[in-house]
C-alpha cells in the first residue's frame, strides 16, 4: 500500500511522503524491540543480536525526524 502511494507522487510530495514513512517504520520497529520482542525473547544469542542492532533503529529515525524537520514538518 505505501509504495503503491509513494509511486503516485513526484518530487516534494514523494520526498515528504517517504520521509513520513520512514519515521513511522523506525518507530514501529523500535516500539517492537523495546515492548516485545527485546523482553519476551528465550534465546540470549537472538536477544544480544536485537539489542545490538538497536542503536541503528535510533540512529536512522533521529536522521530521518531530522530529515522531516528540514522539510518543514
Amino acid at each position: 500500500e505505501n509504495i503503491a502511494n509513494l509511486k503516485k507522487l513526484k518530487g516534494s510530495a514523494f520526498d515528504r511522503a517517504y520521509v513520513d514513512h520512514e519515521v513511522a517504520y523506525h518507530q514501529a520497529v523500535l516500539d517492537a524491540l523495546d515492548k516485545t520482542l527485546i523482553p519476551n525473547a528465550k534465546n540470549e544469542e537472538l536477544k544480544a543480536l536485537m539489542v545490538k542492532v538497536r542503536p541503528a533503529f535510533v540512529a536512522h529515525l533521529e536522521h530521518a525526524k531530522s530529515m522531516q524537520a528540514s522539510m518543514g514538518k
